[in-house]
């Protein structure tokens, strides 16, 4: 007799069937049928997920109940019943889903994997919501416990502690490191908050100028305060230490098991160098990737290092390359952040006193630069994700898009804003016209502290007009998600931001009000951003992105059925199995 190989769930309809009709009912329980004789080898799945409410995000947005898997591929989806006769084998897995809800995985594409792998695995890390007080308490441990006059970087520093009564400053951390280098990163990652021995180490001096796209803040004998902006931050970052290729695989091996635990398998890392897409491949080759990668190589930014360096990798970016990994991407950092006001914008920032009068921020290169880049870099079939958070910035980097449409005569290229969270209304049309993707980037469309210091900086006007996301979709416009993380949002979790953007509120409960509620979308359209639209942008949407015969096994099994519960309950969803080619990557206790 054949072994029958299932997971027999005990829901109650399973319970009355095995007390023999004890629950009302004089019909005899169904029996489990065997696996069938008739199944071929090359029909038989190694495995088939059978009992839950699979929502495909196919064309249709259909519903199954099975998923039948082989070498890491969909073999079949559709019925429980239909799935068993023609797919199941004598050495065929059955995974009782229990009725849970199942759907393709979350595509992540805009993450920073080797900023959170490092800062986790071999830097002085703490969360951005500590106090001034707290993070020196925490800062002065790792002082304690590292190597005498070496480096000491960590982070994350909220940017709004520059607002404060006493914001951070090098006296505060001289205080604690007077022989000590630190150099602390920002949530935003467009700060650093150094000491006077760092100061010193860098040979930073109240002469030192300003480099471009960048600021050395200064009090007003002009001596630094030890607050770096932008490329004055990245051009610090490049001096520290390179991490050896063991430590990147561990913080990228790491970051990933951190976003396959949230249900994320494909993800667009935001700002990689040589050492971390050397760092992927080599986790391809071993077979411990567990996601699909785009790597955007950073373009002329001081933490990409030397230019003739970067054009080496991308000109030998092939050598990386892999099934899983994808390296034809870039990105390009063309201004700052509104809160900090960096980020270059139409109209002038609200007067603050510490800036000049009619200040609209600044872009990091010259548009006709930036439009040079994109024109050389979509020759070279890379697609370019440019960072825009000022409407200025935006028609910038649209300008140089349609610089580089103009002299290749074609769209193929998916070109992207990213974060494109302020965008005039002459604009928005653009992005469809010109096949560039808006990437929705961080999780915050809706009242919190950050929105509140782009209140600060703008107006309340312009800041209630930020993530015009029903607006872009109605356009015509491609929106994917990114969660920046680390950067801003503390956890790589993507079911806050996918309850924000349907309800447009606080999906945390602590700040009231919601932020131009009139873009909020519904769930169906949200879940195909976080899915088809992100496997679009990735060039996998022949792989990846819905649950379809031939794509790739890569699914997740949620707590609870999204659509049958109220929107303010969908932050709370866990992810109880991540399968990724097939292979389960990550399972809940």
């Amino acid at each position: 007799m054949s072994r029958i190989p299932r997971v027999v769930s005990l829901t109650f309809p399973g319970l009355c069937a095995l007390l023999l009709g004890a629950c009302g009912t004089d019909a005899p329980p169904a029996e489990v049928p065997a696996p069938s004789t008739m199944v071929t080898a090359s029909d038989a799945a190694e495995t088939i997920y059978t009992g839950g409410r699979v929502y495909t995000v196919d064309p249709a947005n259909s519903w199954a109940e099975a998923i039948a898997v082989r070498e890491g591929r969909i073999l079949a989806v559709g019925s429980a019943a239909d799935l068993e006769r023609r797919h199941r084998g004598s050495a065929t897995e059955l995974i009782d889903l229990g009725e849970r809800m199942v759907m393709p995985g979350i595509h992540d594409m805009h993450a920073h994997l080797a900023q959170a792998g490092t800062k986790e695995r071999f830097e002085c890390g703490f969360p951005f919501m500590l106090t001034l007080e707290q993070i020196l308490a925490k800062v002065a441990e790792c002082v304690a416990a590292a190597p005498a006059g070496e480096w000491l970087r960590g982070g994350q520093w909220a940017m709004e502690l520059l607002d404060t009564a006493t914001p951070p400053h090098r006296s505060q951390l001289d205080a604690i490191a007077p022989d000590t280098p630190v150099l602390l990163i920002d949530s935003t990652v467009h700060a650093a908050w150094v000491n006077s021995k760092a100061l010193q180490t860098l040979g930073i001096t109240r002469e030192t100028p300003d480099p471009s796209g960048g600021v050395i803040v200064r009090d007003e004998s002009g001596e630094a305060t030890g607050i770096l902006l932008d490329n004055a931050a990245y051009a610090a970052l490049q001096t520290l230490p390179a991490y050896s290729a063991a430590q990147m695989q561990e913080a990228l091996a790491w970051s990933i098991a951190q976003l396959n635990a949230e249900g994320v398998t494909a993800i667009k890392d935001a700002m990689v160098d040589g050492v971390a897409l050397a760092g992927y491949a080599a986790l391809e080759r071993s077979g411990a990737l567990n996601a699909h990668i785009a790597t955007s190589l950073a373009w002329r930014m001081a933490w990409a290092g030397p230019q003739p360096g970067l054009e080496q990798v991308i000109a030998d970016r092939a050598t990386a390359r892999g099934e899983l990994v994808h390296t034809d991407f870039i990105k390009i950092m063309l201004d700052g952040i509104p809160p900090s006001q960096t980020a270059a914008v139409l109209e002038p920032y609200v007067p603050d006193g510490r800036h000049p009068e009619g200040h609209a921020g600044y872009l990091t290169q010259t548009p006709e630069s930036l439009a040079e880049d994109l024109v050389a870099l979509d020759a070279q079939g890379l697609t370019v994700k440019i960072h825009a958070t000022g409407d200025r910035s935006v028609r910038v980097a649209l300008d140089a898009i349609e610089a580089a449409r103009t002299a290749s005569g074609q769209q193929s290229l998916r070109h992207e804003i990213s974060h494109a969270e302020m965008i005039s209304d002459a604009d928005l049309p653009r992005f469809r016209d010109m096949n560039v993707t808006a990437e929705m980037s961080p999780i915050l469309w809706y009242p919190s502290p950050l929105h509140a210091a782009m209140e600060a900086a703008l107006g309340k006007e312009r800041a209630d007009r930020f993530w015009p996301v029903k607006t872009l979709l109605e356009t015509g416009a491609l929106l994917i998600y990114g969660s920046d993380w680390p950067s801003v949002v503390p956890s790589a979790s993507p079911w806050p931001g996918i309850e924000a953007m349907v309800t447009r509120r606080d999906p945390y409960g602590v700040h009231e009000g919601a932020l131009a509620p009139q873009e909020a979308i519904d769930l169906v359209t949200t879940l195909r951003i976080f899915t088809r639209n992100g496997a679009e942008a990735l060039y996998t949407g022949d792989r990846t992105g819905s649950l379809e015969p031939g794509k790739s096994a890569d699914f997740i099994v949620l707590d609870r059925n999204l659509f049958e519960i109220p929107p303010e309950q969908i932050s709370d969803t866990r992810v109880l199995r991540t399968v990724f080619r097939g292979r389960t990557v990550h399972e809940a206790p």
